[in-house]
């Protein structure tokens, strides 16, 4: 297991999020029902129970490729009903056995695939009509050399160019919105907790090496967060 992955897979959360986000976007796709719901990317389940809270007769699968955070969450929800954890790839959704989905919930992940390749990918795992909700980088307002940093140089769009990549990939936009600040936190305060708790029983120098990397991506963080950060997503294939 690398440092990165053991860091990860022991904090609550592996990007910024709160329940409310979740319950904000079923509600705005008026979601409801016996539907069949995909956590995709799901990581260790950091908004698997939010999805079955808002979603009270849906039956959801959370996936993830990677086996080391599969397992966290296997173990977080093991026994949840509504619920199967299983292996799945951002990029063959549609392989899954409980495909097509009515909808399909991926926080802080579409973007390794690129937002236009990723949400036409997900088209084939979507029934007509389907609904897709997702976090992805955006511009606020024109970077800082620093702000474009803090994503490692990878393309980020602003809003308008987020919202034009959703109408490209053959979605209608039903609502966005920032993730706020709090959900930074929520990602980032237990990740300090964790980072002093490891540092304190003494940690290997793989794991000093990630940690020193995070502390400076927090630190990174404060300084441009009002230029960038996540924008949450929902949208229906038109």
């Amino acid at each position: 297991m690398s440092a990165f992955l053991e860091l990860f897979s022991a904090v609550p959360r592996q990007g910024p999020g709160l329940a409310k986000d979740v319950a904000w976007a079923v509600a705005q796709a008026g979601s409801e029902g016996a539907l069949s719901v995909c956590d995709a990317g799901c990581g260790n389940g950091g908004d698997t129970a939010a999805l079955l809270a808002a979603m009270p007769e849906a039956q959801v699968v959370a996936c993830d490729k990677d086996a080391t955070l599969l397992k966290a969450a296997g173990a977080r929800h093991f026994g949840v009903p509504r619920l199967r954890v299983g292996t799945g790839d951002l990029a063959a959704l549609e392989v899954l056995p409980e495909a097509p989905f009515d909808f399909i919930w991926c926080a802080g992940a579409i973007y390794f695939l690129g937002t236009v390749k990723g949400l036409r990918g997900f088209r084939k795992a979507l029934k007509p009509g389907g609904v897709v909700a997702f976090s992805a980088p955006v511009y606020f307002s024109p970077p800082s050399p620093e702000a474009r940093g803090f994503w490692m140089d990878v393309p980020v769009p602003d809003e308008a160019g987020l919202r034009a990549q959703v109408a490209e990939a053959g979605y209608e936009l039903i609502a966005d919105r920032p993730l706020s600040n709090a959900a930074w936190a929520a990602l980032y305060a237990p990740l300090k907790e964790e980072i002093s708790r490891r540092r304190a029983e003494g940690a290997s120098a793989e794991m000093e090496g990630v940690m020193a990397a995070m502390e400076q991506e927090m630190a990174l963080w404060a300084r441009v967060k009002r230029e960038t950060g996540y924008q949450l997503v929902v949208a229906r294939l038109a």
